[in-house]
């Protein structure tokens, strides 16, 4: 069995312990996807899973309690790739945005947040990962696979492109 399987496989393990049904059968299309792109986990730090392409990081699959959340994900157009209305719209849905003033520091390392910009949209206080997707159905995967694609696009055709950009 392949390296690459066996990290399938663990990843798919640890899906197992916080989903089921439906849900469960989504997020292990959706790490199948990845695969499929040629994405490929990073590390595997705090029980998440850092995926990457060509060295640069796009996207953490965290593990949480009965649910999972993807941070990260590409936040503005490129030529060559068609981002319809509704994908924007979809991003800037869910842009996460620092809670440090309800009083609560979220945890993002750089509390109160900062000014980002989502598919040309401006936004304040927003967290270290700008984009979260919080226990996403397959409806939503969907999109993200969509938002995945794009940074594969990016990555492959902007030369000294960093993913950290977004």
């Amino acid at each position: 069995m392949s390296k690459h399987i066996n990290t399938q496989i663990k990843i798919n393990d640890k899906f197992k312990k916080v989903l089921d049904g439906d849900k469960l059968k989504a997020a292990q299309d959706f790490v199948a996807y990845l695969f499929d792109i040629g994405m490929m986990p990073l590390n595997d730090e705090d029980g998440n899973v850092r995926f990457g392409y060509k060295g640069q990081l796009t996207c953490i699959i965290i593990f949480w309690q009965d649910c999972w959340i993807i941070c990260d994900a590409p936040a503005s157009d490129f030529d060559g790739f068609r981002i319809d209305d509704d994908l924007k719209e979809f991003a800037e849905e869910h842009v996460k945005t620092c809670n440090v003033f309800e009083g609560n520091p979220c945890g993002c390392g750089s509390e109160p947040g900062k000014r980002f910009t989502v598919f040309g949209e401006n936004y304040e206080n927003v967290c270290t990962s700008e984009l979260q997707f919080f226990d996403p159905d397959a409806k939503m995967l969907e999109n993200v696979k969509k938002l995945m694609d794009l940074w594969v696009h990016k990555i492959d055709n902007i030369d000294g492109y960093n993913s950290q950009d977004r």
